[in-house]
């Protein structure tokens, strides 16, 4: 049994961590650009390391996608993906199966497929994410978003080759685990009132589960995190318990890392919000760098409150990267959790968290009742 995952806090047993590039990739770009680079990367190398040292002290086996040393950015600058690093964004471990969709750095699928084999996602009805992504690829004799939505469990409805394509671009992109939580019986995954309606039938997974769809925008990991039976780090603003984890305490965070940033409001104005390097602020060349090169690199962190990202190693300890925040101590406290700090210090940058960086492959239990 290689792949196992019911929950958040069974005694974890096999992980992948993320990886990065070395800061030699980097090399014959101009120092005003390169430097911070290359202190990002050999900085988020070291902290993967201490993460990795971490998890083995708890007795849990470290996979991690393995990189080509040799490949330096200015070789081909339009070539190179996001290192793999988030491990989690297109990847989710339903019980004893492992699922997977393109678009992350290929390392990731490579290793995962050395450890154990990948499952395919089974598409019933055509899936397309969202009205934009629909007409992207819709010609003339596609319906109508509205009716694509209505009518797209009925294969009759659609012609027989605009059927096949709608099959062909199918996709499920709420199907990470960073989008999902698996809790026993449930699995909750985000879906925003932008996107259709996801059916239990639909997830080639033929399990004993319920699908459970939640509304919040972006990763469930980056608004919300059960991290024991009937116990949820959450961001304030996520009302979503009453309804779908009825008495299970909840542990608001609000604001809980924007007001420690120094300078985010100057260059938020030149980035959009969307990554924070403390000590570049005022540092043009780099931020236009980061923002022509990297978009596909760096994500949307004004949306991300690190401290609900965390990692539980089983029902006493959770791995942290802020160490000081005493509210969620208290909490955890409260619940006999110890917090288990883990340097990460370019969060900020990658816009992943603990959470992000690590992809739970086997945790040690069984699929049990928890509502």
């Amino acid at each position: 049994m290689k792949y196992n995952i019911w929950n958040k806090w069974d005694p974890l047993e096999v992980c992948m961590l993320g990886n990065n590039y070395l800061p030699e990739f980097f090399n014959g770009v101009t120092d005003k650009v390169g430097d911070p680079l290359k202190r990002i990367c050999e900085e988020t190398l070291e902290d993967l390391q201490g993460y990795k040292e971490t998890l083995e002290q708890f007795g849990v086996k470290v996979i991690q996608p393995e990189m080509d040393h040799n490949e330096r950015f200015m070789d081909n600058p339009h070539r190179y993906p996001r290192g793999p690093l988030q491990v989690r964004d297109n990847q989710l471990v339903l019980g004893n199966q492992c699922f997977s969709i393109k678009g992350d750095h290929p390392a990731i699928l490579e290793t995962l497929k050395k450890y154990s084999p990948l499952s395919a996602l089974n598409f019933k009805f055509p899936y397309i994410q969202d009205e934009n992504k629909y007409n992207i690829i819709a010609g003339d004799s596609f319906p109508s978003w509205e009716q694509f939505c209505e009518n797209r469990t009925n294969k009759n409805y659609f012609e027989d080759f605009v059927w096949e394509e709608l099959m062909e671009f199918s996709n499920f992109p709420c199907f990470t685990s960073a989008m999902c939580f698996m809790i026993g019986t449930k699995l909750f995954f985000a879906n925003d009132r932008n996107h259709i309606p996801l059916h239990n039938d639909e997830l080639g997974y033929h399990g004993n589960f319920d699908v459970i769809q939640v509304d919040v925008a972006g990763h469930s990991d980056g608004n919300y995190h059960p991290i024991l039976p009937g116990a949820i780090l959450s961001v304030a603003g996520v009302e979503i318990y009453n309804k779908n984890f009825p008495g299970w305490d909840i542990c608001y965070l609000a604001d809980e890392s924007w007001h420690k940033v120094g300078k985010w409001g100057s260059l938020k104005r030149q980035n959009a919000g969307k990554w924070y390097l403390a000590g570049e602020e005022d540092n043009d060349g780099f931020t236009n760098f980061v923002e022509t090169w990297l978009q596909d690199w760096v994500g949307f962190v004004e949306e991300t409150v690190f401290d609900v990202n965390v990692l539980m190693l089983d029902e006493h300890h959770c791995c942290v990267s802020n160490p000081n925040n005493e509210k969620v101590n208290a909490f955890l406290k409260k619940h006999k959790v110890e917090p288990v700090h883990v340097p990460w210090r370019h969060r900020y940058f990658w816009d992943g968290g603990l959470h992000c960086i690590t992809l739970d492959l086997k945790r040690r239990g069984d699929q049990k009742e928890y509502f």
